[in-house]
Order: structure tokens, then sequence, then C-alpha cells
């Protein structure tokens, strides 16, 4: 077994693909029951066999693009929009000042 931390951007299957292992082998031994509920930070033992190399696959095969689910996607979208809603209320209230100013001369 290998100690894998989660990074940025992976998800189960670019991390299979790495050690050359399949998505549900790394669900068993790691007991996840929703593969894109894993986290940037998390430790996942990988199940490797004797022909892995630690470089990895030279020609990793292509990976699903991960599918939004809950969890740090919807962290960050909701983040996102909130930040976009507060931009919005400022632009509104300098609308606002606008015509106020404009109303009174």
């Amino acid at each position: 077994m290998i100690n894998h931390v989660v990074q940025p951007g992976e998800n189960l299957w670019s991390i299979a693909a790495r050690y050359g292992v399949s998505v549900q082998q790394i669900m068993r031994v790691n007991g996840i029951t929703d593969p894109n509920r894993i986290y940037v930070g998390t430790v996942i033992q990988i199940p490797v066999g004797s022909s892995y190399s630690p470089s990895g696959p030279t020609q990793p095969s292509p990976t699903p693009p991960p599918t939004p689910g809950p969890g740090r996607n919807l962290e960050r979208r909701v983040n996102s929009l909130e930040r976009e809603v507060n931009q919005l209320g400022r632009r509104v209230e300098r609308l606002e000042d606008r015509v106020r100013r404009i109303e009174g001369r």
C-alpha cells in the first residue's frame, strides 16, 4: 500500500490512472462510497502490485471530467456567488447614490 495525499485538481480517476489501479480498488480499500467526495489534503491508501513504478504510467488513460457533486465544488460555487452578489450590491449602492445626486440638483 502507498499513502497518497489528494492534491488540488485530482480526482479518484486521475489518481487511479497515476498508480495503474482501478477506481473501485481505491474506493474499496478506503471505504469510499461516493467517488466525488474526496477532498484536498485527504490521505488515501493506494493498493499497488509488485509491478508499480513510482513515476506512474507514462501514458495515463483518459480520465472522465470530475462530476460536480456535494462538497468542495459546491462550496467553491457558493463562495463565488456570494462574492458576485456582494459586488453587485456595491454597484447598486453606487448607482443609487448617483441617482440621488442627480435628482438633488
